[in-house]
């Protein structure tokens, strides 16, 4: 039986436990993650003792609640120590139209979805780098491209160091932030929140590319969770793309990732570019579905159109 459970209904340590042990395990799931994005208000939907659960990051508008998939959290769902079958997603999804009026979310890779779903859904990408033991190999699965650049970053000396998360910030800010007007200092403040939460349990690192002139170029905040390294945000100068930094970061960091890291998430993209770029790593796709559901009353449905 699913049934949903309020904030103080939640077994926290059980919770995590699971969600560490899920043949599905992603860091966005867990309690401490969950309170950084979203604070300590979130719900969830759990069926029988903890075998399945999907954490319910609901918000409310006007006295209308609603479930969005927050900033910083690309995939949510089920999670589960065992396949998760379709019969079930299906039924979790069903709660949540009981529910909520308005759904627009992000299910996990390990939750497949019935073609006769009532949700509109829409496959999201991501590509995933599988590490192997001896991490000198994962070179040979570069393109020619990447490899000229990483090769033009080792030319120029770029060497390659710890970063404070606001200098990372700041080069997003100043570099890409201007083609985002929905961005503010407030999602600026959720991610160092975010950071910090993370460093403290020793899942979280700010990595950046240095000139020789010890300038930052590129930096990037990765997420160390369970064997997955996440490349969760990131910020690069123009001086960064003219040489080749971030690439010779992101290879930099591999090398460098924490003993035991398996597989390296570079969080998308659905954008042509930076999927071709992720690609050239030899990154493969471990795709996610989004859903959508609109059941608002007539004349409230274009708040969420």
């Amino acid at each position: 039986m699913i049934r949903y459970y309020s904030p103080t209904e939640i077994n926290r340590d059980r919770w995590d436990k699971l969600i560490a042990a899920s043949v599905n395990s992603l860091p966005y799931a867990c309690t401490w993650y969950l309170d950084a994005i979203h604070g300590d208000q979130w719900g969830a939907l759990i069926e029988d003792d903890y075998t399945l659960v999907m954490p319910i990051p609901e918000k409310s508008k006007w006295a209308i609640a609603y479930l969005s998939t927050p900033l910083f959290i690309q995939q949510l769902g089920i999670f589960s120590e065992v396949p998760v079958e379709e019969s079930k997603t299906q039924s979790f999804l069903n709660e949540l139209k009981t529910k909520f009026s308005y759904i627009d979310f992000n299910v996990n890779y390990g939750n497949p979805i019935e073609s006769d779903t009532l949700f509109t859904t829409n496959q999201r990408t991501n590509l995933i780098l599988p590490i192997p033991e001896d991490r000198t190999l994962i070179r040979n699965s570069f393109s020619e491209n990447l490899l000229r650049n990483i090769q033009k970053a080792e030319k120029l000396k770029l060497y390659y160091g710890t970063c404070s998360v606001r200098s990372v910030i700041n080069l997003f800010s100043e570099n890409k932030a201007a083609t985002l007007p929905n961005w503010n200092e407030k999602n600026y403040i959720v991610l160092e929140r975010l950071f910090h939460m993370a460093s403290l349990r020793g899942f979280a690192r700010s990595m950046g590319m240095y000139s020789q002139k010890h300038e930052l170029l590129c930096g990037a905040i990765f997420m160390e969770w369970n064997g997955r390294s996440i490349f969760l945000f990131s910020g690069n100068s123009e001086e960064g793309k003219e040489s080749g930094a971030m690439a010779y970061l992101i290879y930099q960091y591999i090398l460098d990732a924490p003993t035991g890291t398996k597989i390296f998430d570079f969080e998308g993209s659905d954008n042509p570019g930076l999927k071709r770029f992720y690609e050239s790593f030899g990154a493969i796709e471990q795709n996610y579905i989004h859903l959508k559901h609109n059941s608002l009353p007539f004349y409230m449905r274009w708040l969420k159109s």
